[in-house]
């Protein structure tokens, strides 16, 4: 489960705990004494047994670098750790070793120590979308009134609010968190199959040791899901989503603070904070840049997970293998994008002076669609476009502002132009738009 030393420079801390190799070995260990506790309560084996596997799984601590490495023999983590255990509980009691691991198979153990340690970073993630959501929102209504260039296929289009703008950002992780909620709550199941996902040791007391194993373990209760993988995949896709979502957001952030842009920051210039090692002057956006570098590894990743999904028979050789290797990888960028957005969203800065110079910059081209709106009141829409299309290109060849160059030719639009060209009126008739968007966070706030 341990990342490089670069990744290590992107990762979030309660994620690369979450997913550390000494929690993976406890969650199996944590599955193992729960299965013990739940089959003994189902009258599956002595009572005794189960006192002593769970004493052992507490008191067992195994180096994960070894186990990874008698793992090798095997193909698989849980044998060498059901093989330690057992000999732990031998120690104690011969005849309870007997009782380890009893009905299970390694995937059973593999697959709900990986949920297990999914719990805590779904939980982080769901708090860290409804802090980031709320303060987005928040930036949202105190920029309502900043006007800013809509930009589209990167060149200037209508104007737009820097509240809007941001208004859709937190609308879309608004989404994304309810998605992810729904998600978890599905995938966060135990898995219990035994061999071949029928439970075959434990007869008629199958459905009672499942449920009891999940209740131990705070997992919902499923039936075995070692051949369709569809819920778990559902889970990684939604964390999937919400990384691009963030490098979407973080892609806007950094644009619109380049320099010759200015309209954004991430956060407030500090010191020593996305500093250059060669240029003293810089302040690099380095949470976007840690968004986007998640953002870039997602699809791949998830393309990996949809691959291995293709798994043969029963139990898949490589399939769901590939999947324990691939999933903390994708948590893990995850976590990363996760990081990068507490920072944007609690820091963001705005700068509508900014953004009103660079509109002002443009010579009054961005409100051509509100022109030919206007001429389209007494004439064809068609030959309205075309006439303000002439006058955009007069104004660009000869420096002049587009409303100079329309009451020159036309003026009997004197009075008519100030709601074209007015950014009040942007505002005001943005501003039921910006309330559609937010309805849905402020209403459940």
């Amino acid at each position: 489960m341990a990342g490089s030393l670069v990744g290590l420079s992107f990762a979030r801390d309660a994620f690369t705990q979450a997913l550390s190799a000494e929690a993976f070995v406890r969650a199996m260990l944590d599955f193992e004494r729960a299965l013990a506790g739940a089959e003994a309560e189902a009258g599956v084996i002595p009572e005794g047994a189960a006192r002593v596997i769970a004493v052992a799984c507490t008191d067992l601590n195994p180096a994960p670098e070894a186990l990874a490495r008698e793992g090798k023999r095997s193909g698989s983590l849980a044998v060498p750790l059901v093989k330690a255990l057992t000999e732990h509980v031998a120690r104690a009691d011969a005849r309870a070793a007997a009782f380890v691991h009893y009905g299970s198979t390694s995937q059973d153990v593999l697959d709900t120590a990986l949920v297990l340690c999914l719990e805590p970073c779904l939980a982080d993630a769901d708090r860290v979308l409804a802090a980031s959501v709320s303060r987005l929102a928040g930036h949202a209504r105190r920029h309502a009134g900043a006007v800013m260039l809509g930009r589209t296929l990167m060149q200037p289009a209508t104007p737009i609010t820097a509240g809007l703008k941001i208004a859709r950002w937190a609308a879309a992780l608004h989404r994304c968190r309810l998605r992810l909620g729904a998600a978890r709550q599905r995938a966060l199941c135990v898995q219990l199959g035994g061999a071949v996902g029928t439970l075959d040791a434990l007869g008629g007391q199958r459905s009672a040791v499942r449920r009891g194993v999940a209740e131990r373990l705070g997992l919902g209760d499923a039936r075995a899901w070692h051949e369709h993988r569809d819920e778990l995949l559902r889970l990684m896709a939604e964390l999937a989503i919400i990384t691009v979502t963030v490098g979407k957001i973080a892609r806007d952030v950094a644009l619109l603070s380049q320099a010759e842009i200015g309209e954004m920051l991430e956060s407030p210039p500090a010191k020593g904070v996305g500093g250059s090692s060669a240029m003293p002057h810089k302040r690099n956006p380095v949470g976007c840049l840690q968004a986007l570098t998640a953002a870039a590894r997602a699809p791949g990743l998830v393309a990996t997970l949809l691959s291995a999904a293709v798994g043969e028979h029963e139990r898949a050789l490589g399939g769901w293998q590939a999947e324990l290797v691939t999933i903390p990888e994708l948590v893990d960028a995850a976590g990363s994008a996760l990081d990068a957005l507490e920072r944007i969203a609690g820091g963001l800065v705005v700068n509508a002076e900014r953004m009103k110079a660079n509109i002002e910059s443009l010579q009054g081209l961005v409100f051509s669609e509100r022109l030919a709106r206007l001429l389209a009141r007494d004439t064809d829409r068609a030959e309205a476009l075309a006439l303000v299309e002439d006058w955009s290109t007069a104004a660009v060849a000869e420096g002049r502002h587009l409303r100079d160059v329309a009451l020159a030719a036309r003026p009997s639009l004197a009075g008519q132009l100030d709601g074209v060209f007015s950014l009040e009126a942007i505002v005001r008739d943005l501003a039921p738009v910006l309330d559609e968007a937010l309805a849905e966070i402020e209403g459940e706030a």
